[in-house]
């Protein structure tokens, strides 16, 4: 998994997000959360849904995008957001579908 900005200006960003199954078994319907710590907040996602309480992001897929292939299959989806507390940190720790997720 990997969660990138690409782009980002005085209090607010663009993020991207791919999420790689390297397992050898489909994944259908997948759910990927992450908890900021600089009080992040996510305004708008494509390719998804999100819900945010607090810190705490979910991020569930789109009907189109919900199984991710076995051996490599991916999925991806981008996001708009704010940040108020003079730095972006990346989160440090995600979970996909409740289980800890690798990022690179």
């Amino acid at each position: 998994m990997t969660y990138t900005v690409t782009n980002q200006w005085t209090g607010g960003f663009q993020a991207g997000v791919r999420i790689v199954n390297r397992g050898a078994a489909a994944v259908k319907g997948w759910r990927l959360g992450w908890t900021y710590g600089n009080g992040q907040t996510v305004t708008q996602l494509w390719d998804g849904s999100y819900t945010q309480s607090g810190p705490n992001v979910t991020v569930t897929n789109a009907g189109y995008n919900a199984t991710i292939a076995a051996n490599g299959g991916s999925v991806t989806f981008g996001f708009l957001g704010r940040w108020d507390n003079g730095a972006n940190p990346a989160p440090k720790q995600f979970t996909l579908n409740g289980s800890p997720c690798a990022t690179s």
